[in-house]
């Protein structure tokens, strides 16, 4: 099922039906504050009937409002729990994360040591910090790179056809529409067969319906914590960089 929170996000953020814009808006409250309104409540609230949320919960993909409702609070539980254990995660666990991703290393690995290449780096806005740093790491290395954004976007950036393109993708958070539209643009969407292994996905569980690409893809660990996700990717590159040294 595509995120829902993303819909909802979009919903609150200027749609057409101004219904769905304050129940979007509400449901949003509520996620923030814990405290979720039954059926009756809501429409109350947003001055519309119960069979209007019923339709809105269908329109997000559920059966109904008792279905999205039961997915709130698990959602909603679950990222608090995580939050709440988050102090009793060890470095060991993301050594241990990053032990499951031998074959994405190697496969890496192997490609960034050819000759006449170039990496592109494509990122979320929450992994800005971290793409900078890979980058300057790759360019170290004596590997031509650049990190990919909307300013190149807009600049009309085009691939580089006199070399081997090798995308990473760095995708997490919210806000993706302009890197999804980006990727898009940027053509590594073909699909042929013979370019997986020049695409390399590190991408969020929820969002992997969102870059259908043929790629070696891994996919981070169930927190959401943006210092996590920066310590995988450079616990993963520091892996590489071992491997690149040692060939």
């Amino acid at each position: 099922m595509e995120n829902f929170y993303e819909k909802l996000e979009y919903l609150s953020k200027g749609y057409v039906d101004s219904a769905y814009r304050n129940l979007s808006s509400s449901l949003l409250n509520s996620i923030g504050s814990g405290k979720f309104l039954k059926s009756k409540e809501l429409a109350e609230e947003c001055f519309v009937s119960e069979s209007t949320i019923t339709k809105f919960s269908k329109f997000l993909g559920f059966s109904g409002y008792r279905e999205l409702l039961f997915h709130l609070k698990n959602d909603h539980d679950a990222f608090f729990a995580l939050k709440k254990n988050a102090k009793n995660k060890s470095f060991q666990d993301l050594e241990r994360w990053v032990e499951t991703k031998e074959n994405f290393i190697e496969k890496l690995s192997k490609e960034l040591v050819k000759k006449e290449i170039v990496v592109n780096i494509f990122r979320s806005y929450q992994l800005t910090e971290v793409a900078e740093l890979i980058n300057m790491a790759l360019l170290n290395l004596k590997i031509e790179s650049r990190v990919l954004n909307h300013n190149n976007l807009f600049n009309g950036s085009k691939k580089n056809y006199n070399k081997r393109n090798i995308n990473l993708i760095f995708f997490s958070g919210r806000d993706n529409d302009t890197l999804e539209m980006f990727v898009k643009k940027y053509e590594i969407s073909l699909n042929k067969e013979d370019l997986k292994h020049n695409n390399f996905l590190i991408i969020s569980e929820r969002q992997k319906n969102k870059i259908d690409i043929k790629s070696n893809t891994i996919t981070f660990t169930n927190d959401h914590s943006q210092f996590d996700r920066s310590m995988q990717i450079m616990m993963l590159f520091y892996n590489i960089r071992n491997k690149i040294q040692d060939k």
